[in-house]
């Protein structure tokens, strides 16, 4: 009874962890996108639109198709620029890069003046908060405004005790990291996770994030990616940046609770706070209508204060 004990618990094993993304090639993705190269690689983005120039990034690991739900709402008035930033998405993932959020700003100056874009009101959701507080607190004149969806600049104590233990024990965690990511049902439970309502998950939602997991250098890069995810490394950034901010959170957000978000608010200069009811970590994704109504009057005072500036 034990050996087939044993033997069954294998088999479960093996069948919860079978599962790869598919490797692709990335320029059949590209559609009317493209990659810039930088000095470290090459950005994808895509810009639809004409108006006010609007940068969007993704959240940890993610990429910019979180935004596809509010685009082409935004693109009626504004430009909007979707982008994967080094490591994410259809972007180059070199392994032995930096991928912390002022790292990440750096390459987002150097995008932009590759794109001459001056100045852009930036949405980033979840981590992507991290290079776009930065790039506000580095670079104030590139940043008219930024909007913040449940940004990953506080944590809970679940995942901030998993970060810890993390830097600990780097080896065995960046093994996990990789066997973990690699599995369609993980980020289905990210899906769940992140998500008001669990059960309403789609398998178009865990496409959008696992089938970019195939691309080159991904599992390699993922490692490097988790030492620069520290939210608590950004709290001099949130400090400094002295533009605008609207923040919008999800009342249900399991990654930091609204009470964290009213003390985040508190340590910006000029912030404002939105919660948004029904919604969790993924409000442009499950609240796409209410996030636009909240955006559009804090995008109309931003670019109107600068126009008239």
């Amino acid at each position: 009874m034990g050996k087939l004990a044993i033997a069954g618990a294998l088999l479960a094993i093996w069948l919860a962890l079978r599962g790869r993304p598919e490797p692709f090639e990335i320029t059949a993705h590209l559609e009317d996108g493209r990659r810039t190269p930088l000095r470290e690689g090459r950005l994808y983005s895509r810009s639809v639109g004409a108006g006010p120039d609007l940068l969007l990034l993704p959240g940890f690991a993610g990429n910019t198709r979180t935004w596809e739900f509010v685009t082409p709402a935004l693109a009626c008035e504004y430009q909007v620029h979707w982008l994967d930033p080094l490591g994410h998405g259809l972007s180059d993932k070199p392994a032995d890069a930096c991928y912390d959020g002022a790292a990440q700003a750096e390459r987002l100056v150097e995008w932009l003046d590759a794109n001459q874009l001056s100045r852009v009101v930036v949405f980033a959701s979840s981590a992507g908060a991290q290079p776009a507080v930065c790039l506000a607190s580095t670079y104030p004149e590139r940043v008219r405004g930024l909007v913040l969806v449940d940004p990953f600049l506080v944590a809970g104590r679940y995942i901030t005790w998993s970060i810890k233990l993390g830097k600990l024990i780097p080896g065995p965690s960046a093994a996990m990291g990789r066997l973990l990511y690699s599995q369609r049902w993980y980020v289905r439970l990210g899906q769940m996770l992140g998500r008001y309502d669990p059960w309403g998950v789609t398998e178009a939602d865990v496409d959008r994030q696992f089938l970019p997991y195939g691309s080159p250098g991904f599992m390699e890069a993922l490692p490097a990616m988790f030492q620069g995810v520290d939210p608590a490394n950004y709290a001099n950034a949130i400090a400094a940046a002295r533009c605008p901010v609207l923040l919008v959170w999800g009342e249900a957000d399991r990654t930091a609770p609204a009470a964290q978000a009213e003390a985040l608010a508190g340590q910006f200069g000029d912030a404002e706070i939105r919660i948004v009811e029904r919604a969790g970590h993924l409000v442009q994704e499950e609240r796409p209508e209410e996030l636009l109504a909240l955006a559009r009057p804090f995008l109309e005072r931003v670019t109107r204060s600068a126009a008239a500036a």
